[in-house]
């Protein structure tokens, strides 16, 4: 494979994260395709048929970005069960079927691959946060999980934990009562520059970094995971 992933899958590239990532791989040349939320994502059958068809189109997938996820916030006493099922079946269930989807691809074709699910730095916790947590923190354990299944396919899986950046996600931060000017650079990161991060956590020459989660928060998580 190649230093630079060619092609790419980003489920989600209507969110402002998953914009970001998407043209930053088209800016290093990669041909990528995607999901928006025409899809259900927590549908196996419609992620599995969205799957096949980028596979189809790009002539299959070298690297996996899941950024479809979108914040939900409610103070507990007001949580609905309905609501709170919504959010982590899509966040959650979500990133296992695009992770399931694609490494089987990946492992038919015999070509190893890499990829990074995100997921909300509240993974820790945080008022009028406990659909978010849930999620997030599920995708924390599936990360570490999903490095063990598909290692022997050469499938490296890491996440990336958003937190402190101007995005959709930013109302988390407001819930849990965090501004920009906690973290130690004292302002908002940017989308652009979370997808720096993901585009060098998908390049396979970094090989045993795998199954790991790195905060993108401007330094405001001091939690190891």
């Amino acid at each position: 494979m190649s230093a630079e992933p060619r092609r790419v899958f980003v489920s989600g590239y209507d969110t402002r994260l998953g914009a970001a990532v998407r043209a930053h791989f088209a800016g290093q040349g990669a041909v990528t395709d995607g999901t928006t939320a025409d899809v259900d994502h927590a549908d196996r059958d419609a992620v599995r048929a969205a799957v096949a068809s980028a596979v189809d189109t790009m002539g299959g997938i070298d690297t996996l970005v899941v950024a479809h996820g979108l914040p939900h916030v409610a103070p507990i006493g007001d949580e609905s069960m309905r609501d709170f099922w919504r959010h982590v079946d899509d966040t959650l269930t979500g990133s296992f079927l695009y992770a399931q989807a694609v490494a089987e691809h990946m492992r038919d074709a015999g070509t190893g691959g890499r990829m990074v699910l995100t997921t909300s730095r509240w993974h820790v916790g945080g008022q009028s946060l406990a659909a978010v947590a849930t999620a997030a923190g599920g995708i924390v354990a599936l990360t570490k999980t999903l490095t063990r299944d598909f290692g022997a396919y050469g499938i490296g899986v890491n996440a990336v934990a958003i937190g402190a950046i101007d995005s959709e996600w930013s109302v988390c931060d407001a819930a849990a009562g965090v501004s920009c000017e906690a973290p130690p650079l004292g302002r908002c990161g940017t989308v652009e520059q979370a997808a720096r991060v993901i585009g060098l956590l998908c390049r396979p020459e970094l090989g045993a970094a795998v199954g790991q989660i790195v905060n993108v928060d401007g330094g405001l998580s001091r939690n190891r995971v």
